[in-house]
């Protein structure tokens, strides 16, 4: 049985949060947003250590909601859970899980016949872990309800899963309406971190020797050409927020924004790139409203004050998405941007017509 409908429960705040890795009796979400903050990063690795080990000696809780959580920290979930048979029902809707936190908990499935329902939608899942799941299917006959709604599954990754339903005639119901363009994930940009890009400059910089050859040394670059080079491959630090619902929403809670973080080096900050990917439901040119793909962009500093607007026409790209950048040679704001400044995209005339949104500010410290 398919069904088009995210059957999750509570759906939550657009305007992704971040929070740490929480286990709960709901299946209640929140949608994380990609960060720089080593804090964050420590506190949710120790909170998903402590859920782990709960779940493999759980023997009361028949429901768990899991946040902020990657494909790394959903393998080591799904290694716990093969040994509980207590839990029923787990939401990981609204995280950063892509096929291989998908093949870690379609795995799980062949040996765990106690989870019935699993929620995966809002996450980044494509056609590997759809095929992960149809070959689950072929041998558990247990699974009520399989929730994967806005990912980037094919309908050839559908069907695969819709096909091994019939193979053990089970009467799961799949959701899987509202797939992003597979080009989405492609074009998100890599967020590097401040050691990332200090030792990427160093290798230009200061001259390494090569492993296989030692008597070779690469050639030491001067810092102008070196940073035009990490520019160039947009090798930055960044903050990435994402947008899949309430579209037509336009007060401050679901306004799609981004704020420029604190420094952790003390450096000041340079914003390299203001980036806004859209997925629309149809073809760039034939939204039902006739309107082009304009939008707004706003700048405001660190007290709110509105430094910049401007309205902005992205460039098609592929099909259905849409692509905008704006960098320090486009307009002298991106100059003037710093620590606290924020990014917002406003809604356009279009919104019902679009189910993926994201905003990218990349900025280095040095």
């Amino acid at each position: 049985m398919s069904s088009d409908d995210e059957s999750s429960g509570n759906e939550s705040s657009d305007n992704e949060s971040g929070s740490s890795y929480t286990g709960s009796s709901d299946t209640g979400s929140s949608e994380n947003e990609s960060s720089d903050s080593e804090s964050e990063d420590n506190e949710s690795v120790s909170t998903r250590a402590t859920i782990v080990e709960e779940l493999k000696t759980n023997t009361r809780l028949t429901t768990l909601g899991v946040c902020n959580l990657d494909d790394a920290g959903l393998q080591e979930v799904a290694e716990a859970l093969k040994a509980n048979t207590t839990l029923t029902k787990i939401g990981l809707q609204n995280n950063q899980i892509g096929d291989a936190g998908a093949r870690a908990i379609a795995e799980t499935l062949k040996v765990n016949t106690t989870l019935t329902q699993v929620y995966l939608h809002a996450n980044q899942i494509g056609d590997v872990g759809a095929r992960a799941f149809a070959e689950t299917l072929k041998v558990n006959t247990t699974l009520i309800s399989l929730n994967l709604p806005r990912n980037c599954i094919s309908k050839a990754g559908v069907q695969a899963i819709d096909e091994a339903r019939k193979v053990n005639s089970t009467q799961m119901v799949l959701a899987s309406s509202a797939q992003m363009h597979p080009l989405v994930l492609c074009l998100h940009p890599r967020l590097a971190t401040a050691e990332d890009v200090q030792t990427v400059l160093c290798l230009l910089t200061c001259g390494t020797e090569l492993d296989e050859q030692p008597s070779l040394v690469l050639p030491a670059l001067p810092v102008e050409l070196a940073e035009r080079i990490t520019d160039e491959a947009t090798h930055w630090q960044g903050v990435l927020r994402t947008k899949r619902l309430r579209f037509d929403a336009d007060t401050p809670a679901h306004v799609l924004k981004a704020t420029v973080p604190r420094s952790i080096n003390a450096n000041p900050i340079r914003v390299k790139a203001i980036q806004v990917l859209r997925d629309r439901k149809s073809c760039h040119n034939s939204d039902s409203t006739g309107s082009t793909g304009a939008f707004d962009v706003i700048v405001r500093d660190e007290h709110g004050a509105v430094r910049h607007e401007c309205t902005v026409k992205p460039t098609f790209v592929e099909s259905t998405l849409e692509f905008m950048s704006i960098s320090p040679a486009d307009h002298p704001i991106i100059r003037q941007m710093r620590e606290g400044w924020e990014v917002q995209v406003r809604r356009s005339a279009f919104a019902l017509d679009l189910h993926f949104e994201s905003l990218y500010v990349g900025y280095t410290t040095i």
